[in-house]
């Protein structure tokens, strides 16, 4: 009776331990897997912005004033931006900045006018998004949201990237920011959908071993009797 308690105590042990190891394991690859993950998403989705930043002509945002959303030049613009957008369907809109010289961050083209003028920013209106230190780097270098956000408009997730004066000779002024935005719902989705196989094969692998653990020690012990 003592040895089949032992026996029996052991392989609850057994059993414990493995599921510690395994979920140790499983909780280490889970982590690594979503940090590599984020960064190669947030890498991939700057350079998109990054290249789309660089078939934008400078000349044309320089001139726009409050009120000309229906002049030719906005729309030409917007129009540019749209077809930039489809190239990637997962982009949502996309938009140009203007950093103010008080710091303040405003709209000169968004891409859903005039297909969305209800849901679409106007020139000049103020942005409410938290990205504003994103937003300053991206005057220099391709920037983007380290999490989601909610506006008015929705909740994003964005990435900027400066739209410099001269493309193909560039000086270093930077004269607008051009911003891109996919779904915070579709962000999620990616995140979680890879980190999801790993938890489940980790869940899948506890039950493994621990049914290995009981079936053998069952069987050893009929094997003794």
């Amino acid at each position: 009776m003592t040895g089949t308690c032992s026996k029996s105590t052991i392989l609850w042990v057994s059993a414990i331990f493995a599921i510690i190891i395994i979920g140790a394991l499983t909780a280490f690859a889970y982590t690594s897997s979503t940090a590599a993950i984020k960064d190669t998403f947030h890498s991939g989705f700057e350079s998109t912005a990054g290249v789309m930043a660089t078939q934008l002509n400078a000349s044309d945002l320089e001139l726009l004033k409050a009120g000309d959303e229906t002049s030719q030049r906005y729309l030409a613009v917007a129009k540019k931006l749209r077809t930039l957008r489809s190239m990637d369907d997962t982009i949502i809109n996309a938009y140009i900045l203007k950093v103010n010289p008080d710091h303040s961050v405003t709209f000169l083209v968004d891409d859903l006018y005039p297909e969305d003028p209800q849901g679409s920013a106007k020139i000049g209106e103020l942005s409410t998004s938290p990205d504003k230190m994103e937003i300053f780097g991206a005057l220099s270098r391709p920037t983007s949201s380290k999490e989601p956000y909610t506006t008015k408009y929705g909740s994003f997730m964005s990435a900027y990237a400066p739209v410099d004066d001269s493309v193909a000779d560039s000086n270093g002024n930077t004269v607008a920011v051009l911003g891109i935005d996919i779904s915070a719902t579709d962000y999620t989705d990616y995140m979680g959908g890879k980190g999801y196989l790993i938890l489940i094969t980790g869940l899948v692998s506890m039950f493994i071993a621990v049914g290995a653990i009981f079936w053998f020690g069952r069987r050893d012990e009929k094997k003794g009797e």
